[in-house]
């Protein structure tokens, strides 16, 4: 009876690692899928906080311009008493126009005010909508981020599953092996620590001829390291990419 390959313990392992890798890659790209809905949660926060911003400025504004439309009133009523007292015409001229260039200025502020007071309004009016839309961005997040959440933790109920059924197996494997494998596997972004080796003919003018390659790189493979590996009494490494090779089960 022939001896079984070293390699044919790793191969249930390697599927299960792989459906591993594959649900962990899932698992970190959930917070990509969230980002256009927290994106459009911030945009809406930023605009509400820009419109208040811009609201509390005018009204900053507003108090100011007040202010000086009752200094304005106060040096009215400071000159008018000044004129009440004067005894001569032109002296009392000079008093009224410059009370008639106050009251100008003043004129010019009030307009200025009441165009403050009308942003205030409008902007107060378009506060309120951009508040709903900001509420409306609030209850997608929080759905969308209820849903990931859920999925996310879909994803690790199964990892752990499959963790635990992978604690099983590796039991049953010779630690160097495993130790070698799982070093390689580490090396390894896909995940993939175990390359099948895959054979084509080529006509060529001799006629049919069969050649071997690492299904991990495609790098060719030479008839002894296929005999070695056909043989299976030690791993064998591919010396491209470094994944044990093995020949897939019929």
């Amino acid at each position: 009876m022939a001896q079984p390959r070293k390699i044919d313990a790793l191969i249930p392992l390697q599927a299960l690692d792989l459906e591993i890798h594959k649900l962990k890659v899932q698992r970190a790209e959930k917070p990509a899928l969230l980002a256009p809905v927290e994106q459009k949660l911030a945009h809406a926060k930023q605009t509400v906080a820009d419109l208040q911003a811009e609201i509390k400025a005018l009204k900053l504004e507003g108090s100011k311009r007040e202010l000086s439309v009752k200094e304005f009133d106060d040096r009215i009523a400071k000159i008018q008493a000044q004129s009440m007292q004067s005894k001569k015409n032109d002296e009392y001229q000079a008093y009224q126009k410059e009370i008639s260039g106050i009251r100008a200025e003043k004129a010019r502020v009030e307009d200025g005010l009441l165009d403050i007071y009308m942003q205030v309004e409008e902007k107060g009016k378009l506060e309120k909508v951009r508040a709903e839309e900001l509420k409306a961005a609030e209850a997608d997040f929080a759905a969308a981020k209820k849903a990931n959440d859920a999925e996310v933790s879909e994803i690790n109920r199964r990892v752990e599953d499959l963790l635990g059924k992978r604690a099983g197996l590796i039991a049953a494997v010779d630690r160097e092996i495993v130790r070698m494998y799982e070093r390689i596997l580490e090396a390894k972004d896909d995940g993939i620590a175990l390359a099948a080796i895959g054979k084509y003919d080529v006509i060529e003018d001799e006629g049919k001829v069969t050649y071997w390659q690492c299904e991990g790189c495609n790098v060719s493979l030479n008839m002894q390291d296929v005999n070695l590996i056909m043989m299976g009494r030690e791993l064998q490494v591919c010396r491209s990419c470094s994944r044990l090779l093995y020949i897939k089960p019929q």
